[in-house]
């Protein structure tokens, strides 16, 4: 870019991204409560940028940054090695160089993890006056169960401690997380999890394109549901296009400093040009100073003398988009079709109802895909356009149509002004209150007591186990991490040990399980003699051990002592069998249930987050199970996973032979089913009445309809209405609206990715139960005619179940989330009558057209440029 405009990096005028209610989504110096940050969009609409403005951010205020770029053939720990040794010698002028030191030595042990040590030993013969000497050599691979590597969670603890040195704030920058590999966008999310919980002042930022929301979601298996996934974990910040005002200040700030005249027309075809697009505006700008007036400076004429050139250099861009083979045949078609309108929108729903069951779902995702390219631009209410006026002449150039005259239309949505931003998903008010008010997940102030269907306590503090094995399932958000939240706090309480772990995609249960035992280490020591820790410890390096190989060395060495010799060698490798030397899971928790025996104080192992173990580690869990059962220690084995984890364990227990066994049958199962809403009112007002704030029977109703039985979700409503919350009136029915609407608005990044990631049935039978609202219907496997189709929806149920899409009660299914819901209905074009049954709109057309103040391809509705003008100069 010229020096007029600045450059990518330092811009002449820099925007500061808003969300649609005002709030900031660039980084101030008042950090979010949030401490992992998710910029996300489309290509070319800012997420790099806000990276180097959270770096000038950190310079300014005396912060730390750490930078890395994701990438597909190198891993994160990898990009997190060369990063901290690049920046070594800065972290040492600011922090304890001791500290550093641990820090260097963490990182460094991150791209070893796992690696093996040899022990063995050697016999000589030979040498001293003798020509000649022979060495034989014999060694095995060893790994102390203390020299595992670090982890990504053990990096981030190194960083907390730095920050105690001076109390400043670190930054992790991470871009191009779409393009990382799926192992280490899982490891990106257990990493925003952690430092979540250390609550100390270390920061992760990450930037990414669209797909990035959806890659994390898939990749995290993690409670895989809407509002219980990663805005669990990132505060996600949509990067929309830019308002036609900011555009504007973009382009006539600089000028002026710069003292180049422009006509105010010349300024508007710019920003119609730019249609909010960052990246086209820099381009568009560049070439407007090199074709303007001399005499005149920024005409009409020459910005479209600048707007062709730009056009025609992009061509060859638009050329190889177009010939790639992520574009699909559905996306061309579409593609056409709205090209064809011009710089009218199109109306999707009509698109989509008139190709009928099993074809719509083809298009909608061409439809998804494109707006992630950033080749289409979605408006709301179902409207699409081609946001680059250059690509849009381009389509219809190549396949050699005329854009359509604007048709007439009886009745259609009105067109929107474009989604400019979206606020954060994360909740963003005061969590030191909520917490306040609510309590903590170790300590709420209102329990709710959970029941199954035949009235039985779920809890284990209130019901103990059938057995030595007990599953906590249910969809996400009904509580099944907090299940065992409150089992920790029970074996605190009785002194008992708890052994806590997560499954990970990223490294095996036996290694995350090595690690937790060493987390609690200390406290084994003081309960149990010091032979049997001994032995434990013993048992833990045997199980540590990756590998048997075992090396064998001849050597035959030449000359006279102390003289140079020269020798000649042959070594052997036996018995490469990956993992079959070492102790098994089975083998030490047996040791600790022995530990426990005499005293008949119980040891617990606690697994969380089934969704993410390997088939591998659940075959180990299974065996576990059994064993556990049929050695009659008083050793337990606690897990919590997703509605799909008893049929995974299921599957698993039958190992290699793919035939399920009676292993998993071992587990007391014990599901969470969504809190009926009796309960959930007393969850609600219950702590509001203990802290004094004030509420409306009517706003009550009105969260608890929205959280539909999810806890989690009710804890998000009416942290959210407290933010809202006047403190005279309190929570009123007016709060509760705005806040279950606001989170609604706020969610859609994540609804638009639980979306993408469904298949075309989930998509079919999403659709379908979406139409009857809060009534829900009939199970597919009741409902369908017989037929494939018939077990296909009803599989498809299933999977949605378990992702906390929909919920079931008794033989209905309806969408567990009415703001997905709602999303839904409006995707699709179905309208909600009072019933709370959707119908489809009455649609007498596809394309729809508007006035100049209303056309969305003349950017995004911000204000006329008479009315810059004016704030400019006041």
């Amino acid at each position: 870019m010229s020096s007029v405009f600045g450059s990518d990096r330092y811009p002449a005028y820099s925007v500061i991204r808003t969300d649609k209610v005002g709030n900031p989504i660039s980084l101030s110096k008042d950090l979010p409560e949030s401490q992992a940050i998710l910029f996300t969009g489309p290509p070319g609409m800012g997420k790099t940028s806000e990276l180097y403005r959270a770096e000038d951010l950190a310079e300014e205020n005396g912060w730390s940054t750490i930078r890395i770029n994701a990438s597909a053939n190198a891993p994160l720990e990898h990009q997190l090695t060369i990063a901290i040794r690049s920046s070594i010698d800065e972290l040492r002028k600011r922090f304890n160089r001791r500290a550093v030191r641990k820090l260097d030595n963490t990182v460094g042990q991150l791209t070893r993890s796992g690696g093996n040590k040899r022990l063995g030993f050697e016999l000589r013969f030979g040498g001293g006056p003798f020509p000649m000497e022979y060495v034989g050599k014999m060694e095995r691979d060893t790994t102390a169960y203390s020299e595992l590597g670090t982890t990504l969670n053990d990096f981030a603890d190194e960083l907390g401690k730095l920050t105690g040195e001076n109390g400043r704030p670190i930054l992790l920058l991470v871009d191009g997380i779409d393009q990382a590999l799926e192992n280490d966008q899982a490891g990106l999310n257990e990493l925003a999890i952690h430092i979540e919980d250390m609550d100390l002042p270390v920061w992760l930022v990450a930037a990414g394109g669209a797909r990035s929301t959806w890659s994390l979601m898939n990749a995290s298996r993690r409670m895989s549901g809407i509002a219980t996934t990663i805005s669990n974990q990132f505060d996600v910040r949509e990067l929309g296009p830019l308002p036609d005002d900011e555009v504007w200040k973009a382009l006539t700030l600089p000028l002026q400093d710069h003292r180049i005249p422009y006509e105010p027309d010349a300024i508007d075809r710019l920003v119609a040009s730019a249609n909010g697009d960052p990246s086209r505006l820099r381009s568009l700008s560049q070439a407007a100073i090199a074709y303007q007036d001399q005499q005149a400076g920024i005409t009409v004429d020459s910005v479209q003398t600048a707007i062709a050139h730009v056009n025609a250099d992009a061509a060859e861009t638009y050329q190889d988009h177009w010939n790639q083979k992520s574009t699909t045949h559905a996306q061309k078609d579409l593609l056409v079709l709205v090209a064809s309108q011009g710089p009218n929108s199109v109306y999707m729903p009509a698109v989509t109802q008139a190709a009928g069951p099993g074809k719509w779902q083809e298009i909608d995702q061409a439809r998804q895909q494109l707006v992630a390219r950033g080749m289409l631009r979605e408006h709301g209410d179902g409207l699409v356009t081609i946001p680059d006026e250059g690509f849009r002449d381009w389509v219809n150039d190549y396949v050699g149509q005329t854009p359509d005259p604007v048709p007439e239309l009886t009745s259609g949505p009105a067109v929107s002004r474009g989604d400019v931003a979206l606020a954060p998903v994360h909740v963003t008010g005061d969590k030191a209150l909520v917490n306040q008010v609510f309590g903590t997940s170790g300590q709420l102030v209102r329990e709710v007591k959970r029941m199954d269907t035949q009235g039985r306590p779920i809890s284990l503090e209130d019901r103990g186990p059938t057995g030595t094995s007990l599953l906590f399932t249910g969809a996400p958000g009904t509580g099944t991490s907090h299940e065992l939240t409150r089992t920790k706090a029970m074996a605190d309480a009785e002194g008992w040990i708890a052994i806590q772990l997560d499954a990970s995609r990223r490294e095996g249960l036996e290694a995350r399980f090595i690690r937790a035992v060493q987390g609690e280490m200390d406290a084994i020591k003081k309960q149990y003699p010091a032979g049997e820790v001994r032995e434990l410890k013993q048992l833990l390096n045997r199980m540590a051990v990756r590998t048997a190989n075992l090396m064998k060395t001849n050597q035959l060495r030449f000359g006279l002592a102390p003289g140079p010799k020269v020798g000649i060698h042959k070594s052997t490798v036996e018995g490469v069998k990956k993992d079959s030397v070492g102790t098994t899971l089975n083998e030490v928790a047996e040791h600790l249930g022995k530990m426990a025996h005499p005293k008949r104080t119980p040891i617990l192992v606690m697994v969380d987050n089934l969704d993410a173990a390997s088939k591998e580690d659940l075959y180990v869990l299974t065996s576990l199970s059994a064993h556990l059962k049929e050695v009659r220690h008083p050793m337990f084995l606690i897990a919590a996973g997703g509605e799909e984890a008893t049929s995974r364990l299921l599957e698993a227990s039958g190992g290699h032979a793919g035939t399920e066994t009676k292993k998993a049958g071992k587990f007391d199962v014990r599901r969470l089913q969504p809190i009926h809403s009796d309960e959930l009112r007393d969850a609600l007002t219950v702590p509001l009445d203990r802290a004094g704030v004030r509420y409306q029977p009517e706003a009550v109703d009105s969260l608890v309809a929205a959280a539909n039985g999810n806890p989690t979700r009710l804890r998000t409503l009416a942290a959210a209405a407290l933010e809202l919350t006047d403190q005279g009136q309190g929570i009123t029915a007016d709060v509760a609206a705005t806040a279950t609407a606001r989170l609604n608005a706020q969610s859609r990044a994540l609804y638009d990715a639980a979306w993408y990631n469904c298949s075309p049935d989930e998509k079919e039978l999403l659709a379908k139960t979406s139409v009857q609202g809060s009534n829900g219907m009939v199970i597919p496997s009741r409902s369908e005619p017989p037929g494939p189709g018939r077990w296909n929806l009803d599989e498809a149920s299933h999977k949605l179940i378990s992702r906390g899409l929909l919920t079931r009660t008794g033989y209905y299914i309806r969408v567990a989330d009415p703001g997905f819901q709602d999303w839904v209905q409006t995707r699709l074009g179905f309208a909600a009558a009072q019933s709370g049954i959707a119908r489809p709109q009455v649609i007498t057309g596809q394309v729809e057209s508007g006035s100049p103040e209303a056309r969305p391809a003349l950017g995004q509705g911000g204000p006329r440029r008479e009315n810059v003008q004016i704030n400019r100069q006041s």
